[in-house]
């Protein structure tokens, strides 16, 4: 059994398998402990080397979504009450069969996402409208940014950050060799003039310039107080790419280049060519076949069809593009996948970006797509953006995310599913994607909620 906990990055391909009826029927029931009996009951016989590997991986998914699901229906009720004093147990009800609100049954009581509340008021307006908060998000500086913008313009933004990561005391054993991973970016594509600034503890190697999800790897003895630390600066230069040229559009008909062609595959478990997603892909592509606007058609879907919604960890869903399909809800990433794998499906080439946001006073965060149109190159699409954009009537704004990325970001990872250098010995807590950080002992991997993670903006401003 402790072999399933060491970090097989190969193993994830194994979520694409179907979980036995059983022990399906008490997961979906809330029967978790049932569940884990029946998954130790098979892992004791000989079975199958795939359903061995999807086994482990659901016991460490049962224990993500307990720890994900926290929130009781009381608890519930008063965090919504909280923003809507008037808010009635019927409404709630109500907002529950509308599949606003996200909740599992676990042992058997209904739980609700931690995150639940905030989902609710981000993507509702009348919600936000009602609610003593109102409607936190500003967009003023990226419609300043977009204003006037001609296509082939150049924009470029300063980022100075600082970036930590240490541990809760209560997860703090003292001498023991902990192993940390830091995202960090590298200067290739929008990042230049990329200077990392200070640097503590000094540490063991940084990624090499090719790295799809590059990390600085420190070892260090444990102790209360430790602060892994990366501070860098740089200039994030973007060029506005509009999409609705007709020129553009012609030149999207010429083939793709042969280095694209690797961008078109499925890479399991969620980019996935399920039966349903390529009823969906031909379902929306119908009777176009110019790639450029066959790309603008899914875009359309996700970001007027996709309602944003902060996920459960994703190591907890099995297939994250067609999750999102199916339920037409997710955040940046699950939106950003079922747009990736909508246009392989459909034979445009797309991949993975991520990073973090990083607007003056707004530092979190965030992913987003990147597809190949001929003629343009690789160019972006920000579905959440683009979503957020068009519920607001901002129509301007959710074009220029068809096509563009602005340049109040920091691009760190490249790719979805790619594992560090030098690997990690356990399971990471999001063995998808790094923005945050990663931490482990030699004998057991740290959890995320044992770790504190600090984003301090020391400079953002505009260039041109």
């Amino acid at each position: 059994m402790k072999e399933l906990n060491k970090a097989k990055y190969e193993n994830l391909k194994y979520l694409a398998v179907e979980l036995p009826e059983d022990i399906l029927k008490e997961k979906w029931s809330g029967n978790f402990d049932r569940a884990k009996k029946l998954i130790a009951q098979r892992l004791s016989e000989d079975i199958p080397l795939a359903l061995r590997c999807r086994l482990g991986l659901e016991l460490k998914n049962l224990k993500d979504l307990e720890n994900c699901y926290t929130v009781t229906r009381e608890e519930a009720l008063q965090q919504v009450r909280e923003r809507i004093p008037e808010m009635s147990e019927e409404e709630f009800d109500r907002l529950q069969l509308e599949g606003k609100l996200d909740w599992i049954y676990l042992n058997g009581k209904m739980m609700y996402l931690d995150s639940f509340c905030a989902t609710l008021f981000k993507v509702n307006p009348s919600l936000w409208q009602r609610s003593c908060q109102g409607d936190q998000s500003d967009y003023q500086i990226l419609d300043d940014l977009i204003a006037g913008l001609e296509d082939g313009q150049e924009t470029c933004c300063h980022i100075h950050i600082k970036q930590e990561v240490s541990l809760k005391e209560r997860a703090v054993e003292e001498g023991k060799t902990l192993r940390v991973h830091m995202p960090v970016p590298l200067e290739r594509e929008q990042v230049q003039n990329l200077q990392l600034l200070e640097v503590t503890p000094a540490p063991v190697c940084m990624a090499e310039e090719d790295a799809p999800q590059p990390t600085l790897y420190f070892e260090a003895p444990a102790a209360i107080g430790q602060i892994f630390s990366v501070e860098y600066a740089f200039d994030h230069h973007t060029v506005y790419v509009d999409l609705g040229n007709p020129e553009r559009q012609k030149a999207a008909m010429e083939p793709f280049p042969e280095e694209t062609k690797a961008y078109l595959s499925e890479e399991l478990p969620h980019i996935q060519f399920t039966p349903y997603l390529r009823s969906l892909a031909a379902e929306i592509t119908e009777g176009e076949s110019n790639p450029l606007l066959i790309a603008r058609r899914i875009y359309d879907f996700i970001t007027t069809k996709v309602s944003y919604a902060f996920m459960r960890d994703y190591a907890c869903i099995d297939h994250l593009a067609e999750y999102c399909a199916l339920n037409l809800k997710g955040d940046c990433g699950v939106q950003a996948l079922l747009f990736i794998t909508l246009c392989r499906i459909a034979g445009i080439p797309a991949k993975w970006q991520s990073g973090i946001d990083a607007k003056p006073g707004d530092v979190g965060e965030h992913d987003w797509a990147m597809f190949y149109v001929p003629g343009s190159g690789w160019v972006y699409a920000d579905l959440s953006y683009g979503g957020s954009s068009y519920i607001r009537g901002a129509y301007d704004r959710w074009n220029y995310f068809f096509g563009n990325a602005d340049p109040y970001r920091i691009p760190i990872n490249n790719a979805f599913q790619k594992d560090f250098e030098p690997p990690k010995k356990f399971w990471r807590n999001d063995p998808y994607d790094n923005q945050s950080g990663e931490a482990e002992y030699e004998d057991h991997g740290v959890r995320s909620d044992d770790l504190l993670y600090r984003y301090q903006e020391i400079d953002i401003h505009r260039i041109k």
